[in-house]
């Protein structure tokens, strides 16, 4: 031990490192880096693209079993004729039609209070294609190519003013020519 004069100790003292490992920072860099990733990858394959009928039967090869959102107009109400219950399941069978092309939809569930002939809807589901739920079924004026649509979720057009140049648009392409 090294005293200076007034008995202070002057001994050089050793550097303590702490016991921090150097690859942490590394490792922090490498989950964040990760995390970005994932949220982009998640981001990429869950948005659900918006198409009109016709646009989304020209593509239904492509979109194969890839969820979307299908914009249309019911050709009919959606009467008890059309509603089914099978096992534990409700099914609503109808026709949607935008610029003249016809899609068949299968429904899962009861339609919303304001779905009714001529109101535009968008539909959300994916393609199917063979027999219906309802073995045998035959769409009323429908498409019947063994294409539909099988929606679980149905969103129709209300009084707000948003977006109001495109309901017009698809109120007056929605129509059966």
């Amino acid at each position: 031990m090294n005293k200076g004069e007034a008995g202070i100790d002057l001994t050089p003292r050793e550097n303590i490192r702490p016991s921090f490992p150097r690859w942490i920072p590394g490792l922090v860099l490498l989950a964040v880096a990760l995390t970005i990733v994932g949220l982009v990858w998640f981001l990429a394959t869950n948005s659900q693209s918006f198409l009109e009928a016709d646009q989304a039967v020209a593509e239904r090869e492509e979109l194969g079993e890839k969820r979307f959102q299908l914009l249309g107009s019911p050709i009919s109400s959606a009467g008890p004729d059309q509603t089914f219950i099978i096992g534990e399941n409700e099914y609503t069978l109808f026709t949607i039609a935008f610029d003249g092309v016809f899609v068949d939809v299968v429904s899962r569930g009861t339609p919303p209070d304001l779905f009714d002939q001529g109101v535009p809807v968008v539909l959300e589901g994916r393609w199917e294609n063979g027999p219906t739920p309802v073995t045998e079924y035959v769409f009323p004026n429908g498409a019947n190519d063994g294409w539909w649509f099988a929606a679980d979720r149905i969103l129709v057009k209300h009084d707000n003013d948003y977006r109001k140049d495109r309901i017009d648009d698809a109120e007056n392409r929605g129509q059966p020519e």
